[in-house]
């Protein structure tokens, strides 16, 4: 879940922002929280291709199970080896390892860049302030 402190953007927002007399700086701050931050917040909590735990563990579980080795306590302590899935099965667990492997990268990538962005913005606000 991706973390975001807005009480300062809430504030200015109240105070209004065009106390911020730079316009390009006004709208990199107005794109960050409520675009930039609003799309990483939906992603990762209301995509439904986003929501590895739903999507795909009771199907990989179900595949993979029978191969778990369990200890006095019932604690999963071992896989047993090699792992010899049909055709179906193999293909089932290896497209969900794929799309889990495909979404994970695409949220990656675009924290990657509001991650830049956000650098940007400091940088832009840090010489907006020396003026």
């Amino acid at each position: 879940m991706s973390i975001q402190n807005r009480a300062g953007y809430e504030t200015l927002k109240s105070k209004g922002l065009e106390l911020i007399k730079n316009d390009s700086l006004r709208l990199e701050i107005i794109s960050l929280y409520e675009y930039d931050y609003e799309t990483l917040m939906k992603l990762e909590e209301t995509y439904g291709e986003m929501q590895f735990q739903n999507n795909y563990y009771e199907e990989l579980n179900s595949i993979i199970s029978p191969y778990f080795i369990f200890d006095k306590s019932g604690n999963i302590n071992n896989i047993k080896l090699p792992i010899d899935l049909n055709k179906i099965n193999k293909n089932t667990f290896m497209t969900y390892l794929w799309k889990i492997e495909i979404n994970r990268n695409f949220i990656l990538l675009y924290y990657s860049e509001v991650e830049e962005k956000t650098k940007k913005l400091i940088s832009n606000i840090k010489t907006e302030l020396k003026q």
